[in-house]
């Protein structure tokens, strides 16, 4: 088993919340289902910086907590999507669907073997350095969070396939662990 962790390619779309308390509502999904309150976030498309490119990107980043696609993404991978949290949708400024995955969350960090940071005087992790899991905690899961807040989504191989045999672009994986 190899778990992974999405990170942006370079030149490809990020989206930035139109109202800079949003970005709070991306770090506390904790797994739990939101679709019946649900009120979609309003974001926008915009640069990285200066020196890259504007690509179009199936999954515009936000940051390593939050899994946002565009319809053709939420499409390819609609079995792994449901199958692992619920999708929901995001409204923009130019009328491109967009939509975040709310994960499953799975206790499974070997906490004892891992390499974390706490918050100064708390026993709340801030940093995962070097994650070790549980593979039998994992079980079958090919998308997770952690129940801390601002977990990173990590990923299975599988999904990484499917993101790369469905021709999806604008997101790379950084293997963070294998068994």
């Amino acid at each position: 088993m190899r778990v992974f962790e999405p990170t942006i390619e370079p030149g490809y779309e990020w989206i930035n919340c139109e109202h800079p308390t949003d970005y709070e509502v991306f770090g506390s999904f904790d797994g739990t289902p939101k679709k019946p309150t649900w009120r979609p976030i309003a974001v926008k498309r915009v640069r990285a910086d200066k020196k890259h490119d504007f690509k179009a990107s199936d999954f515009p980043w936000i940051g390593s907590d939050a899994l946002i696609m565009r319809r053709a993404a939420v499409d390819a991978l609609h079995d792994f999507l449901e199958a692992n949290g619920e999708v929901l949708p995001l409204t923009t400024t130019d009328g491109i669907e967009l939509f975040v995955l709310n994960a499953q969350v799975i206790d499974c960090l070997d906490l004892p073997n891992s390499s974390v940071m706490f918050v100064p005087g708390t026993s709340r992790i801030m940093h995962i350095k070097k994650a070790v899991f549980i593979a039998s905690a994992i079980g079958s899961a090919d998308i997770f969070r952690l129940p801390h807040r601002g977990s990173v989504t990590y990923v299975s191989e599988r999904f990484v396939e499917r993101v790369k045999s469905s021709g999806l672009v604008g997101l790379a994986f950084k293997m963070v662990w294998s068994d």
